[in-house]
């Protein structure tokens, strides 16, 4: 401690300081100076280690060693809640992978059309927890339309225009959506619906879509990643594209 205090001595001696807050700094300085010099300086004085003082938040004063430790604890908790936070991830992923191999599993196994929608839309009320599930698929066929209750809408129909760039672009939107969007897939049931996944089902010509809605407006965020429900959007298309191409040439 006196090789600090005779080192600031020296070095203040060679400058005129008047000002009491200024010569506050400049001792500051020279010991912060001083300390990155010497870095071992408190292993080759460890009484220091004792006498030092850190405030706390909490009010007082705490050794230096007592500081070094809460702030070793503190780092500790913070890797503890982020090695938490990833293991979690892990979880989910791997949940979702399961789901993801038994619906491809469940898949292969169907006959026809309405096996796939029948186990779509078990998968995404049990597996994901939608509150709402739909399917609309495309066809230019009226007979098909009227007979269908529901599953196939007009390709050509004038409200599609209100899913123009997600078929385009093949992209799944999670979140909010307009009313035009929630009306055509959930219908009377749109006013329930404060957040949407939608999913288009493409392969080759544009099949459909997928509506998934939720009375918590966090289920399904806008920035929550899409890339499970694209992998099941391209599983299930696959999936259609074969049904319905025997469908049409039975």
């Amino acid at each position: 401690m006196s090789e600090i205090k005779t080192t600031i001595k020296q070095n203040l001696s060679d400058e005129e300081i008047s000002n009491e807050g200024e010569q506050q700094l400049a001792t500051d300085l020279q010991l912060i100076s001083l300390l990155r010099e010497n870095p071992d300086i408190l292993n080759r004085h460890p009484e220091l280690l004792a006498v030092l003082e850190v405030a706390h938040q909490s009010g007082g004063a705490v050794s230096l060693i007592e500081r070094q430790v809460e702030i070793l604890r503190q780092q500790s908790q913070t890797q503890e809640n982020r090695l938490r936070e990833l293991m979690d991830v892990a979880r989910d992923n791997e949940r979702l992978a399961q789901t993801c191999h038994r619906l491809a599993v469940d898949l292969l196994a169907t006959h026809d059309v309405d096996d796939v929608i029948s186990i779509v839309l078990d998968t995404f009320k049990t597996e994901l927890s939608a509150d709402f599930a739909v399917v609309k698929l495309f066809t230019e066929d009226a007979e098909v339309i009227e007979q269908s209750a529901g599953l196939f809408v007009d390709s050509n129909a004038e409200a599609l225009n209100a899913f123009k760039t997600m078929l385009q672009h093949k992209n799944t939107v999670c979140g909010k959506s307009s009313d035009e969007q929630k009306m055509y897939l959930f219908d009377d049931q749109a006013e329930k619906i404060k957040s949407v996944a939608i999913i288009p089902l493409v392969a080759g010509a544009n099949l459909g879509l997928i509506g998934l809605g939720a009375d918590n407006v966090q289920r399904f965020k806008s920035n929550m990643g899409t890339d499970f429900l694209s992998q099941v959007g391209e599983l299930i298309s696959a999936s259609l594209a074969g049904h319905l191409q025997s469908h049409t040439e039975s």
